[in-house]
């Protein structure tokens, strides 16, 4: 699957933010694990005493079932 044709630009932009780079290529499933894992890490480092997690839970969810869908 290639991300970059399956994201929308924000969502493009929500996976540069949680500090994955991505490239115009096809992603195995063990590559695409390890980006959902990345994410994953990214969110849980926020703070559950401000809202930040379930905030990016909720912007995130679009990437995470693109991922899931392969």
């Amino acid at each position: 699957m290639n991300l970059l044709n399956k994201c929308t630009n924000n969502e493009i932009e929500l996976i540069k933010q949680a500090g994955v780079k991505i490239e115009n290529k096809e992603y195995t499933a063990e590559e695409l694990k390890r980006i959902e894992s990345n994410i994953t890490e990214f969110i849980m480092n926020h703070s559950t005493k401000n809202g930040d997690i379930t905030r990016l839970q909720n912007e995130y969810q679009g990437i995470y079932n693109i991922i899931e869908i392969n």
